[in-house]
């Protein structure tokens, strides 16, 4: 019972991260955008955004496909 606690409570833990980072990036990729000057000087600091974003999406993928299968 406590491993299946466990393994709910880290998907949910990674979901919930990932939800926060989606907004935001929604928020604040667009001012960034339309602000002038302001993409060259964060550019950086967005991709390493969606670098985390995708690392996330594959974390949650891989803890989901594991805990399935145990």
């Amino acid at each position: 019972v406590y491993r299946n606690f466990l393994r709910v409570y880290m998907i949910t833990a990674l979901t919930a991260l990932l939800v926060f980072l989606s907004l935001l990036l929604i928020v604040t990729v667009p001012v960034a955008l339309a602000t002038p000057g302001d993409w060259e000087q964060s550019k950086g600091t967005f991709n390493r955004g969606f670098q985390i974003w995708v690392s996330l999406v594959l974390a949650i993928a891989a803890v989901d496909g594991i805990s399935s299968s145990i």
